[in-house]
């Protein structure tokens, strides 16, 4: 059933970006949209990239990304009963993986195929002067970047498809991953130089969110699989660019970063997918994560040894993480005493006023929510790790960055830490600082760490590297046709 609901929607979403977004007038006997045909005005290249956001929104706004990271220690898939393989790290005894796998896949190439044909009526436009055009290529050159590098940790070697080779995507080849995080850091780099410093549309991107989300490329090209450890000092330097900008700071109550009423206001939002019901791109995590006892599905909870592993007086950070007492409909129990007995996360719980949370209904409203993807918290923690390890040791400057994002959480920072000792530390903060935003799963793939932290809870388990990365879709192998299934799968 759901597997049918996701091709659907795959195809909903290829028709709305090549459809609603083109204002199309004529016949189109090519299928393509071409610069003579449609594309006269600023305003049609800004409508048509606007449809590279609508899939990458839906996928956020479902439980795909979450839950394919569950084997982190942040979210816990164990309640529904086809995803408990995926929390144990194996995708092979999975209940339909694709019900997880097509919904990454399709989403992100969808996104793609947009960016790529943007591209290209830009550079056969004849109508729009170039300069008009610069930040809208950048826009397509950033979001592009951010699509590859969530497929290439999901899934490793993909056909790498662009402006000019879209059209043999049936018979493209996969490419090495070494030559798919080339091509990010390649668009990211145009995509510093095309972006502007502020957008007055709070949901494009700057080129403050490419340097940022360029720091975080070059942070995972420095552990596995490529193990580029000069990049860390390239992460070092990027971030640092986000950071003396003065742009961006921490927020002082880390709760108020997760209302729907601040989405737009706070001050360390770098980088948001911001979700609508009035366009298509609602979604319904935040139902999806709402307890059963308040009419939520509880598709996935947080975990309570989690939970218990944040240091003692870190309340402020808890309470905007955690979902802990339930509602006076629910009769204000506590989660432990909630039919699954876990704690659940808050960060994604706040829809706005039009979120629908009922239980088993399948014409429930979709929320107006947003999923943050690149903050200054995460940027300040990338500077820490990034600065330690080139370094040979934590700086003073690495220290305070550690240190920002502790004292937020009412923390103190352990003095003259050792260059491991701090490593840790980092990545322990960025576990707790980062839960639910898709993050731990990456980092402890890029540190790896998959077969540690799984075997804390399945002591079993057994790990290898094939567990780094996902199975591709079994549908993608008969439709292109250079896809070859991963090891292992």
């Amino acid at each position: 059933m759901m597997q049918k609901l996701y091709k659907k929607l795959f195809i909903a979403l290829a028709l709305t970006t090549c459809v609603s977004s083109c204002n199309f007038l004529d016949e189109d006997t090519t299928g393509q949209p071409t610069p003579d045909k449609f594309f006269g005005t600023l305003t049609d290249f800004q409508g048509f990239i606007s449809g590279a956001y609508t899939p990458i929104i839906q996928l956020y706004g479902t439980d795909a990304p979450y839950v394919a990271g569950s084997a982190a220690e942040d979210v816990n898939a164990y309640g529904v009963v086809r995803w408990r393989p995926i929390q144990e790290g194996n995708w092979n005894n999975a209940i339909n993986p694709e019900e997880i796998t097509d919904v990454l896949w399709d989403n992100s190439f969808v996104s793609i195929s947009a960016c790529n044909t943007t591209i290209d009526l830009i550079r056969n436009n004849e109508k729009v002067s170039a300069e008009e055009l610069i930040p809208i290529h950048g826009e397509a050159c950033f979001l592009r970047a951010f699509n590859y590098f969530n497929l290439v940790r999901w899934f490793g070697e993909i056909p790498l498809l662009k402006e000019d080779n879209q059209s043999n995507a049936t018979y493209e080849p996969q490419s090495s991953v070494i030559d798919i995080y080339e091509s990010i850091v390649s668009d990211l780099k145009l995509a510093e130089e095309y972006l502007p410093a502020t957008q007055n549309d709070k949901s494009k991107p700057t080129y403050y969110a490419a340097k940022s989300l360029l720091a975080k490329v070059y942070l995972t090209m420095a552990g596995f699989p490529l193990n580029q450890t000069d990049k860390y000092a390239l992460a070092r330097d990027k971030a640092k660019e986000v950071m003396d900008s003065g742009m961006y700071s921490l927020e002082s109550n880390f709760f108020n970063l997760w209302l729907w009423q601040n989405r737009m206001t706070n001050s360390e939002f770098i980088f948001t997918l911001y979700a609508s019901s009035n366009n298509g791109t609602g979604g319904y995590i935040n139902r999806a994560v709402r307890p059963r006892e308040e009419k939520g599905w509880a598709d996935w909870t947080s975990d309570k040894t989690f939970l218990a592993s944040f240091p003692v007086g870190d309340n402020s950070r808890v309470k905007g993480t955690f979902y802990l007492t339930l509602n006076a409909e629910a009769g204000n129990i506590t989660w432990e005493q909630s039919q699954l007995g876990e704690p659940y996360c808050s960060k994604l719980r706040d829809g706005g006023d039009k979120a629908g949370n009922y239980y088993g209904s399948s014409v429930a409203n979709l929320a107006d929510g947003f999923y943050s993807m690149i903050r200054y918290a995460d940027v300040l923690l990338i500077y820490a790790e990034a600065a330690n390890m080139a370094e040979n040791g934590p700086s003073q400057t690495a220290y305070s960055a550690l240190t920002q994002v502790r004292s937020r959480a009412g923390l103190s920072t352990t003095p003259g830490m050792s260059q491991i000792a701090f490593d840790e530390a980092v990545l322990e903060e960025r576990n707790w600082e980062l839960a639910f935003e898709c993050n731990r799963w990456f980092d402890i793939c890029r540190r790896k760490m998959v077969e540690q932290v799984v075997r804390k809870t399945y002591p079993s388990a057994v790990i290898d590297d094939h567990n780094y990365i996902f199975p591709k879709p079994k549908g993608q192998l008969t439709v292109m046709l250079g896809v070859k299934q991963n090891p292992g799968y």
